[in-house]
This record gives C-alpha cells, sequence and structure tokens, in this order.
C-alpha cells in the first residue's frame, strides 16, 4: 500500500532484511476429486464496470458511482441473505477482472454454478425490479451529514431497505428510487424536505438527550439506539468502511476503494456500520468542530454495545482505518500517521474481543461476499503437501546425526498480507496463475477467518498447490488483532478474552489444518508474554511469527521467529540475505522474511539472484514447517 496505495499502511513494521535461496521440493500430494454439489437453478448479473471509467474528479459522477454501488451492495446483502441470487461484476487487480474470474471459475472447472441459469441485467432499475418484492422500501440520507450513510447501511440489513442518498437532481438514484419507482421511503435520515435531521444542536432526535455537539456524533448515538440496543443488529459483526465523505475526496484512492461494494456481506449479517476516528487528541477532519475525543469516545461506546450484547463472542469487523481520506497526513489532514493509526484501532478493538478483516487500501474492494458465502466448504482442508519431519531434514543435511542443526542461514518467507478476504480475493487469481510459483518453497500467510468473506479463494489455492506452496495463518491468527489487548484493557476494563479467542482460532485452524501463526501482531498493545503464547499453543504449536522479540526461541513451548520484512527491491532483499548468511559461522541461523502482495516471479528473482552472485553463501529456502521445527531443535532445552 506505499506505491499506488498497494502496500504501504500494512507495513505494520518495518526493520529491514529476508529473502531466499535454494530450493527443495516435497512430493505433493495426492490429488483429491470431489464431486460438485447441486447447482443453484439461476442467478441475476449486473456488470457495473462502466461506472470504474467515469471522471470521479466531477461530482455529478462521483455521486453517480456512490449512489448506484450502494444501493447494488445493499440488494445483494438483502437477497443473498438466505440463499446465492445476485452477483455484480465489478472489481479487478493484479491485471485481473476478479469477479469475471470467479466467477467463470464458479461455472467451469469447479463446478457449483456449472448448472446456473445466467439471467443478466441491464441497468439499476432492472435490478431493483427483479427483486422488488424482497426489499421493503428506501432509507434516505443525508449527504450534509456523511455519517447517516453509514447509518443507512445498518438499516439496510435490519429492516431490509435500499440506502439512498438525498438528492433533488432529477437524473439521481434517488429521484429513480422514490420518483420514478416510487418506493416508499420507510426511513428518514434526513427531513424530506432534505434540511438535515442530525444538527449537533439542541437534543438528539427522536430522545430527549441533549446533543453531542456533533451532528456526526448524534447520528451514531441515535444509530445505537435504534439499531444495537434494540436488538435489530447481530453484534457478532460490525462494518468500519468510509462514509459518504468519500465524495468530498473520491480522487485520493482507486476508483473502488469507496468499498460499498464490501458492504453487502455484513448487511446480509445486519452489521452496525460505523466510520470514527480512533484518536481523542485531535478532531477529525470530517467533523474539524466536534468537541475533541467526541468520535473516539463514540466508537468505545458501539464496541461496548457489541461486546454487550455479545458477551464471550469474537466479533467480526469488516474494514480499515481509511487513511487515503481522513485521520491520517495522508488524508489531507491530521498529524498521525498511517500505521500509527492502524495500530490504534486495533488496540481498541481488541480490547472488545473483536478484530478487524483488514479490506485496506489499495486492494481493498471485494465484491460478492454476501453470494459467496454459500459457497459449499469441505468439512476440512488438509495441507495439500505433507508437513515435513526429522527424517526429512536428516535427509536433506539440516539436521545432523547428533541431532544438531546445520550450521546454515535457514530463510522462511512468509507471503504476505493476506489477512484481509479482499486482498486474498483479489491475489489469488493473478498469482497462482503465476508460471513462476513452485520453484520456490513459500508460506502463503491465508488468514483462514477469510473463508467466511472469500471461501472459493482458498478453496481454490489449496486445490492449486504446488509441491512448494504451504499455508499458514497471517495477522494474527484467524484475525488480526492484537493479543495483548486481550489481556491489558485499559479502555474497556473487560476481563480477559484470551480463552475465547483460542476457542475461536482452533475451529478455524482445524478446518484449514494450520498450525503456525505466521505473524502475532502486537502494535500499540504492546508485546505478548508466555502467558498469551500459552493460549496461541492449542491452535499454533508449530510455530509464531513476532513483532518485538529480539531473536528466536521457545516461548511457552511454540518455537518463534521475528518477522522482518524484505526490501522491495529482489536485487536488495537477495543482498540483504547474502550478507546475513555471511554472519553463519558455527550454528544455525533463522530469518523469517515478510513481503507485501510479491508475485511467485519475485522469490524466484530473489533465489536466482543469490543463487548467480553468492553461489558459496549458506543460505536455505525452506518452508515455514521446515523453519519453525528446525527452529524448535535449535532451541530446545537440553536433555538432563
Amino acid at each position: 500500500m506505499v506505491a499506488a496505495l498497494a502496500c504501504g499502511y500494512r507495513a505494520h513494521i518495518r526493520v529491514g532484511v529476508v529473502g531466499v535461496v535454494g530450493l527443495w521440493l516435497w512430493a505433493a500430494g495426492a490429488l483429491v476429486v470431489v464431486a460438485a454439489p447441486p447447482s443453484p437453478p439461476d442467478m441475476h448479473v449486473f456488470d457495473a464496470r462502466a461506472l470504474k471509467s467515469l471522471d470521479l474528479g466531477q461530482p455529478q459522477k462521483a455521486a453517480e458511482v456512490w449512489d448506484t454501488m450502494h444501493v447494488l451492495a445493499a440488494l445483494q446483502g438483502i437477497v443473498n441473505r438466505d440463499a446465492p441470487r445476485f452477483y455484480v461484476l465489478y472489481c479487478a487487480g493484479f491485471g485481473v477482472e476478479t469477479d469475471q474470474f470467479w466467477l467463470d471459475w464458479l461455472r467451469g472447472e469447479d463446478g457449483w454454478l456449472r448448472q446456473t441459469q445466467v439471467i443478466p441485467l441491464a441497468s439499476l432499475e432492472q435490478a431493483v425490479a427483479a427483486f422488488r418484492t424482497r426489499v421493503k422500501g428506501l432509507v434516505v440520507y443525508d449527504p450534509a451529514v456523511p455519517a447517516t450513510a453509514c447509518l443507512a447501511s445498518t438499516a439496510a440489513g435490519c429492516d431490509d431497505l435500499l440506502p439512498v442518498r438525498f438528492s433533488s437532481d432529477p437524473d439521481s438514484v434517488y429521484a429513480l428510487l422514490a420518483n420514478r419507482l416510487r418506493m416508499p421511503v420507510r426511513l428518514w435520515l434526513v427531513n424530506p424536505d432534505g434540511s438535515s435531521k442530525f444538527t449537533g444542536r439542541g437534543t438528539i432526535p427522536d430522545s430527549s438527550a441533549p446533543s453531542s455537539g456533533s451532528a456526526k456524533v448524534d447520528a451514531y448515538r441515535w444509530g445505537l439506539r435504534h439499531f444495537l440496543a434494540s436488538g435489530k443488529c447481530d453484534a457478532r459483526y460490525a462494518a468500519y468502511y468510509i462514509d459518504a465523505y468519500w465524495l468530498q475526496r473520491a480522487g485520493n484512492g482507486p476508483a473502488d476503494l469507496h468499498t460499498l461494494t464490501n458492504h453487502d456481506y455484513f448487511i446480509a449479517r445486519r452489521a452496525f456500520f460505523f466510520d470514527l476516528s480512533p484518536w481523542a487528541d485531535e478532531a477529525p477532519v470530517d467533523d474539524p468542530q466536534q468537541p475533541l475525543g467526541s468520535d473516539k469516545q463514540m466508537m468505545l461506546q458501539i464496541l461496548a454495545a457489541l461486546h454487550e450484547r455479545a458477551p464471550r463472542q469474537i466479533i467480526k469487523i469488516g474494514g480499515f482505518p481509511p487513511w487515503p481520506y481522513k485521520y491520517t497526513t495522508h488524508g489531507g489532514a491530521g498529524k498521525h500517521e498511517g500505521v500509527p493509526t492502524e495500530w490504534e484501532f486495533g488496540r481498541l478493538i481488541s480490547q472488545f474481543n473483536a478484530y478487524h478483516e483488514a479490506d485496506a487500501a489499495g486492494p481493498g474492494s471485494i465484491a460478492n461476499a454476501s453470494y459467496v458465502a454459500h459457497y459449499p466448504l469441505q468439512a476440512r482442508y488438509p495441507q495439500p503437501n505433507p508437513k515435513p519431519t526429522r527424517h526429512n531434514w536428516q535427509a536433506a543435511g539440516w539436521l545432523q546425526a547428533d541431532g544438531k542443526v546445520a550450521a546454515k542461514l535457514f530463510v522462511g518467507h512468509y507471503v504476505g498480507d493476506y489477512d484481509s478476504p479482499s486482498w486474498l480475493y483479489k491475489a489469488v487469481p493473478a498469482f497462482f496463475n503465476d508460471p513462476q510459483r513452485g520453484r520456490v518453497p513459500l508460506g502463503w500467510a491465508f488468514n483462514p477467518n477469510s473463508a467466511d468473506r472469500a471461501p472459493h479463494a482458498l478453496a481454490y489455492a489449496y486445490r492449486h498447490a504446488t509441491a512448494n506452496d504451504f499455508f499458514i495463518s497471517g495477522d494474527s491468527g484467524a484475525g488480526y488483532l492484537n493479543p495483548r489487548g486481550l489481556t491489558v484493557r485499559p479502555d474497556s476494563k473487560l476481563p480477559s478474552g484470551l480463552e475465547d479467542w483460542a476457542a475461536y482460532c482452533e475451529a478455524y485452524f482445524r478446518r484449514w489444518d494450520m498450525t503456525i501463526t505466521g505473524f502475532v501482531l502486537d502494535g500499540a498493545a504492546g508485546a505478548s508474554t508466555e502467558r498469551e503464547y500459552a493460549a496461541y499453543r492449542s491452535f499454533s504449536p508449530d510455530g509464531c511469527g513476532t513483532s518485538f522479540e529480539p531473536a528466536p526461541r521457545l516461548i511457552s513451548g511454540i518455537p518463534t521467529c521475528p518477522e522482518r520484512d524484505l526490501p522491495d527491491s529482489a536485487e536488495a532483499a537477495a543482498t540483504v540475505i547474502a550478507n546475513l548468511a555471511g554472519a553463519v559461522t558455527t550454528e544455525a541461523r533463522f530469518l523469517w522474511g515478510r513481503s507485501i502482495l510479491k508475485s511467485p516471479a519475485w522469490y524466484a528473482q530473489v533465489s536466482q539472484i543469490l543463487r548467480d552472485k553468492y553461489p558459496q553463501a549458506p543460505v536455505v529456502v525452506v518452508d515455514p514447517y521446515t523453519l519453525f521445527g528446525l527452529i524448535r531443535l535449535h532451541y530446545a532445552p537440553p536433555v538432563p
């Protein structure tokens, strides 16, 4: 997100190092052919890709994109809730038309949709008409109070309403739905004459509670009572996506970074939507006159309400701080950089048993999650290749007869960052069709909870694995949170959530046969301790990548290794590795190298450079199960 929003603000910790050389192929596991389940009878498909060609610098065009995609996502969430019915073509990434790729695969090789009749829809009007009986009306929100867009998405899920922004333009989506199609307005988040319902003055609408002094915060206070406290929302789900403030800075990111396509899954799950700053030391750029700290306090109230209604549950929050648009120095105003903002948000939510599925800039959009959530997964997906053993390591010469690990630099590749279903959804079609894949052992850090919103992407990856593809979890298990935030909780004052987190992760790890957490992301919550790692032992016994540990070691019986970022340049990565290998003398050394959104060709290039320029370097690239297995043996306490 640094270059062209590609990988910068997922660079959680920048410590520069690590790379690759050598090549070791395991015998691939046997191919298992599974009969496809019955196809759904039909599916409606709408091609919205033309919207991405509109000039976002023109306010009217930006409004057309926003209003249309908001309605489409809500329509999907409503009609796909109990069965797959409506599919949208919109997202692309890494040179691939992503939504089209997955539709073709599901109708072809996979077979799930092979017998499904496709019914094309030519316009938004046709799409709404096709499912008119499943929608109860409209929720109209206020263009002057962007936060009401989040309330409208919440209402869409809770009350089966289509969200639409009020507009006096006769060509607007509002005019189409309310006037031409005469859909009834069931909920007004703006006055019917277009004046604001939430003003930040007097009292909060429909109550006697005094205003907070912020129209934005008042809207959320109203929504908290109306949707969450009332029990309409499913408190196990929340959504943290940019509100209609996007319209003021639409050009700050890629055309699909409004992330409205991401709403469909959370609307289907009746989630609570919000967009608030985690910082209390400055007013947010979208509400500069609010009393200092109002956004953060409102966020804490929402998180507390979610936890209260879902005690001992782990809460899924889709989304990520909208750093290209607000709350950071890159958002046009603010004093906090992107990574600290990400970390502060993670620190806060972790204290309430919540994690975020980090749909971050730039490939942060994902479509059709409400549709593919019905994809028929198997009960269990074994690793495509057998996990290596001592016998394998001895045969390769990496474990000597006396049990001592050979004096080499062992390098493992953490292939990230895929703690986000959106990044996984877009990267798999590109990178798993790279002809260089299979030349170098790779540890694909695919968070297993991504199977909720992108199950087919994980299934595809397992099905198409080479003998050098291994699967582990990314940040920080079955979801990105700070483990220390599960036990040290100054903002929430709640009891520890560590046991609940371990139980949550165990189910996902078991299904996808993962036993390594590639990156225990401690962030701003502080370094994990023996207590946190003891809990990880129940689902991640074979290894953990660490944030703040200075060196590899065993913690609570788990082999650990510090995660270190690789340079972006293959040449620079190879040079770093060769230099580290030069320090190897009589003992083994280990490197757990993290890279972000790199193709298999990039890893192959690093290895080739090492072979060509540093042929004598004692470096070998191994799979993650080998890396952590050798660390366990190297640092095991001596036998008495």
